[in-house]
């Protein structure tokens, strides 16, 4: 099936949905797109995505639709709800739900989808808004690997770090088990950063000296240009890393695997989200370290 005759679905136009449609759309896609909040759509609509009136419009007709949107519940309703995408999709479709859920929603969408003939994979997607906007994206994938082969050429427009981590339920738990990683590589930045900066050593020296040393990774670029560009916009919810930390302390239970490092960092998350900073970068628990130990972020 060529570009132009694979018509794709896209619900959820938040910080990585957005970037993640319009990477369809410009890989030749047919795209119709719907989000919560229509405005958010705009954009995409000017640049020649269908903009559907509900969920089930825009996966009418599509052989793809793709879902990403915040949590267990948001995808419940985008499926199941009233105009809901399993009203509009057609016989044969997939759907790719490439948000963070529980394994257990995974089960149950696969499920009820399978009732419809419809095919169901989880792709939840590593990185952040940039490397969505370019294509770069990782992507954990669960499902059938007949599914996968069918979906992989799709993918490809928005991920070029693509990983069949086996059958349903497997991608999402990857993901969660990479979620605890970087909750705890953020909270020990943190803990380096503040350790630091009360030694009086400067901001720039910091990461000079981690960025050239066996400790670098990307995320901490991350967490640096948080600190240099104060109040830009954000990489990634702090409210999504609770959610995602809950999810993976839960599915931890579950197994029977003591996780005490990301007990903490959940208690760091949700302390920093009761201070009214959910809405904001992830990086705002840095300004709650940095406070506990009477340092300033920046300056």
């Amino acid at each position: 099936m060529t570009r132009k005759r694979t018509k794709v679905g896209f619900v959820g136009l938040g910080l990585m949905g957005a970037p993640m449609a319009e990477r369809l759309l410009k890989a030749g896609y047919p795209l119709a797109v719907w989000n919560r909040t229509p405005e958010k759509a705009e954009p995409l609509g000017a640049a020649g995505a269908a903009k559907a009136k509900s969920p089930a419009g825009a996966a009418r007709g599509a052989d793809f639709v793709f879902v990403m949107v915040a949590d267990d519940a948001a995808l419940d309703t985008v499926l199941f709800g009233e105009e809901g995408l399993s009203r509009g999709m057609k016989r044969r479709s997939m759907l790719i739900n490439c948000s963070t859920t529980s394994p257990g929603m995974s089960y149950r969408a696969a499920t009820a989808l399978r009732s419809l003939q419809v095919h169901y994979l989880e792709a939840p997607v590593m990185w952040s808004v940039q490397e969505a906007r370019e294509g770069e994206l990782q992507i954990l994938v669960g499902g059938s690997r007949d599914d996968f082969a069918k979906a992989k050429p799709v993918l490809e427009a928005f991920g070029k770090d693509i990983h069949h981590i086996g059958d349903l339920g497997k991608g999402t738990m990857m993901k969660l088990a990479c979620s605890l990683m970087v909750a705890a590589m953020l909270e020990t930045f943190g803990e380096f950063f503040t350790l630091a900066r009360k030694a009086g050593i400067p901001f720039e020296t910091m990461m000079e000296v981690l960025h050239a040393g066996p400790l670098e990774s990307p995320l901490y670029g991350f967490a640096e240009q948080a600190i240099v560009n104060a109040g830009g916009r954000p990489n990634f919810f702090l409210k999504h890393m609770q959610k995602d930390v809950n999810l993976a302390t839960d599915l931890a239970r579950q197994l029977d695997v003591p996780v005490p490092l990301t007990a903490h960092v959940r208690q760091m998350l949700t302390a920093t989200k009761n201070l009214g900073r959910g809405d904001e970068d992830v990086s705002a628990m840095l300004d709650v370290m940095a406070a506990w130990a009477g340092v300033p972020l920046r300056g």
